[in-house]
């Protein structure tokens, strides 16, 4: 069998690639987004609290943020993807805490 040689090129591509798609992201990118992504009227009452087995938490300061927050998760969800990758977070969860 003969061996076939690949440009350089070739190979650099499939790495930075692969880097891309595996590139690690955490909590505070989140952060730096969120005022941008939900505006800054709901960025007052809501904070990314942690980021654990693709699901992000986020504490509201009150029951009708919960529910505004629950209302827009699908639309927020859809954006953390698009921004950060569809397989870096897989849910959203709101719960009451500190902001």
């Amino acid at each position: 069998m003969k061996n076939s040689i690949v440009p350089i090129r070739e190979i650099i591509k499939v790495v930075f690639a692969r880097l891309e798609s595996e590139k690690l992201f955490s909590k505070e990118d989140v952060e730096s987004q969120w005022k941008i992504l939900v505006g800054a009227l709901a960025a007052k009452h809501t904070r990314p609290a942690s980021l654990r087995k693709k699901v992000l938490t986020v504490f509201v300061d009150s029951s009708g943020w919960m529910q505004e927050m629950t209302l827009q998760k699908r639309k927020i969800l859809k954006e953390l993807k698009r921004l950060f990758g569809k397989d870096k977070i897989s849910r959203i969860h709101f719960r009451i805490g500190e902001t």
